[in-house]
C-alpha cells in the first residue's frame, strides 16, 4: 500500500475511530485507500459505493468491495443495521 499518509489525515482521523472487525460501509470510495487502509489496519468488512467507474475500477483492482452506483439513490438498498459504520469522507 503506497499511501502519504501526511496528505491524507482523514486516514489517521477515520482509522483512529474504527473498532477492529467493524463492519464499514464506505460512501463514495473514490480510488479505494481508505478502505484498502481500514481492511490493512483494523481488519474490518469493508465495502463501498462510488459513483464513477474509474473509482470503481480503481477500487476493485486493489481487492476491495466496491460496486458504482449514486449515494442519493442507491444507499436504501442496503439494509438497515447491516453495517457498524457508515463513512462519507472527501466527498
Amino acid at each position: 500500500m503506497s499511501v502519504n499518509r501526511a496528505q491524507r489525515v482523514d486516514l489517521e482521523v477515520v482509522t483512529d475511530l474504527i473498532p477492529p472487525h467493524s463492519r464499514v460501509l464506505d460512501v463514495g470510495s473514490g480510488d479505494g485507500v481508505l478502505l484498502e487502509v481500514l481492511q490493512a489496519t483494523k481488519r474490518v468488512d469493508g465495502r463501498g459505493l462510488e459513483l464513477s467507474q474509474r473509482g470503481v475500477n480503481e477500487c476493485v483492482a486493489r481487492g476491495l468491495s466496491v460496486v458504482q452506483g449514486d449515494a442519493d439513490k442507491d444507499l436504501e438498498f442496503y439494509p438497515d443495521k447491516g453495517f457498524d459504520f457508515v463513512v462519507l469522507s472527501q466527498t
